[in-house]
């Protein structure tokens, strides 16, 4: 009770029922990762098939980081958020009677756009609602809760696979999810007032284009977009695809023990969360940046010698925990060199790039383990993040070039 009467205090009531939501729908959204591979296996389809499904939803959702922004500007955010979240709902039930892999596909791009609505109007509603002072306790409360559905979606997805004895199963669980979360945004979802200064910073917008094009030719931020491009690439190819399918084929672990692999990776990555803002905020975020890097490439590096069941949790734990460090650092530089007016653009360019990734790295990774090997395939993105934390050293330290207005 404490804790919630300080929430309270701290916090506009929307940011708590925003991330509340977000709760919701994020183990909506994950319940199902731990049979995505093994429905795809159902259809004959290759890894790099079973990478497309996890693909499909970021398709989806890359077009609306910057359509959906406009259209919270222009319309009612409550109905922006509840019919984004409908229309996951409506795929995932759709998805449950999907009996050809095509059309599933397209069914998983319907539930990315959905998704990418929802989000869309649930990041706006912080931005605009919350004073700067308060932004990043309310960034982290966010993201907490984000992180808390992540967690507990596979092991519940898994769960109602193998009680049901049913791969569909899932499916259902997510649009029951969805729609609860349009319900609730019909409700609770308000319109948006923005701060004073917020305010004064839309005022101030005249040179947004030049400011653009100068941060396209500054190194660390074109860098953190690429390592916000590698962070949501591993984290989908390696967690929601390559793991899954090495606990299985190697290992033989049900749908449950994959559920609780990735709910592990993902528990230890939330556990991490308030440490690594902490330390940004202390010791600035370039060396944070690039030790998190190395440590997230070690651990990918040992998923091959993973050899039992409690050898792949120990694993998926440490790998949670380092991207869990990597993970604020970029949100952080974005916003240390972003000018006054180009938020929005910015943000886009940042979403955009994290889409990408989630895009590409289940099936880069799925066509590796398909034609290489999973041992192949853990190194050579192991690989690849160490030489992204190597070309790191380059960037500069950006804490304290914060440009915003008081």
């Amino acid at each position: 009770m404490n804790f919630l009467r300080r929430l309270g205090a701290d916090f506009n009531p929307q940011v708590i029922v925003v991330s509340l939501m977000t709760l919701v729908i994020m183990m909506g959204s994950s319940v199902i990762s731990p049979v995505l591979p093994l429905i795809a296996q159902e259809f004959g389809v290759s890894y790099a098939g079973a990478g497309a499904l996890v693909s499909a939803f970021a398709l989806g959702r890359i077009p609306f980081d910057f359509i959906g922004g406009a259209l919270v500007d222009r319309f009612n955010p409550r109905w922006i958020a509840a019919g984004g979240a409908a229309v996951v709902a409506i795929s995932a039930g759709l998805s449950a009677g999907a009996y050809d892999f095509h059309v599933l596909l397209c069914y998983r791009f319907i539930g990315g756009v959905g998704s990418a609505l929802f989000t869309i109007t649930a990041m706006a509603c912080l931005a605009r609602t919350v004073a700067p002072q308060r932004m990043g306790q309310a960034m982290g409360f966010y993201q907490s809760m984000l992180l808390i559905g992540v967690s507990v979606g596979p092991s519940v997805g898994g769960v109602a696979a193998s009680v049901s004895q049913n791969l569909r199963a899932p499916f259902w669980a997510m649009a029951g999810l969805s729609f609860a979360v349009a319900l609730m945004s019909l409700r609770w979802v308000g319109e948006f007032t923005p701060t004073s200064s917020q305010t004064r910073a839309t005022t101030t917008s005249a040179g947004t284009p030049s400011a653009l094009r100068q941060l396209s030719r500054d190194f660390t931020f074109v860098f953190i977009c690429g390592v916000t491009l590698l962070l949501f690439g591993i984290r989908s190819g390696v967690t929601l695809n390559l793991m899954p399918l090495f606990a299985q084929e190697t290992l033989g672990l049900s749908e449950t023990g994959i559920g609780l692999a990735q709910s592990l990776c993902s528990l230890a990555n939330f556990c991490v969360l308030w440490h690594a803002g902490r330390v940004l905020d202390r010791a600035g975020r370039r060396w944070v940046l690039l030790a998190s890097l190395w440590a997230s490439a070690l651990a990918v590096f040992c998923f091959p010698w993973a050899t039992t069941a409690w050898m792949l949790m120990l694993v998926a734990m440490l790998f949670g925990a380092a991207i869990g460090y990597v993970g604020p650092a970029p949100a952080a530089v974005i916003a240390d060199l972003t000018p006054p007016g180009a938020a929005g653009k910015v943000m886009g360019i940042y979403r955009g790039a994290g889409d990408t990734g989630l895009l590409l790295g289940p099936i880069v990774v799925g066509w590796m383990a398909s034609h290489l090997g999973f041992t192949p395939a853990f190194l050579m993105v192991a690989l690849g993040t160490a030489l992204v934390a190597l070309l790191g050293s380059g960037m500069r330290e950006t804490l304290g070039e914060v440009k915003r207005q008081p």
